[in-house]
């Protein structure tokens, strides 16, 4: 009887394992997808920061012909 009760817990164990196995590659899939989407999103919204909208007025300065030598 006793042996009976510990190969049931030994299985559900091993469920109990390969369920969280399965969750933890979830989970850094997800991790993954979601820091590409940040990176994505800081991206995105750096092309309205000051530096870039700086460099964008330099840049087009430096293309004016009475800045040229």
């Amino acid at each position: 009887m006793a042996e009976e009760e510990v190969a049931k817990l030994e299985k559900h164990l091993m469920l109990l394992r390969q369920e969280y196995v399965k969750l933890q590659k979830k989970l850094a899939e997800t991790e993954k997808r979601c820091a590409l989407l940040a990176a994505q999103a800081n991206k995105e919204s750096s092309s309205e920061s000051f530096i870039s909208r700086l460099l964008a007025i330099v840049a087009d300065l430096y293309e004016q012909e009475q800045y040229r030598c």
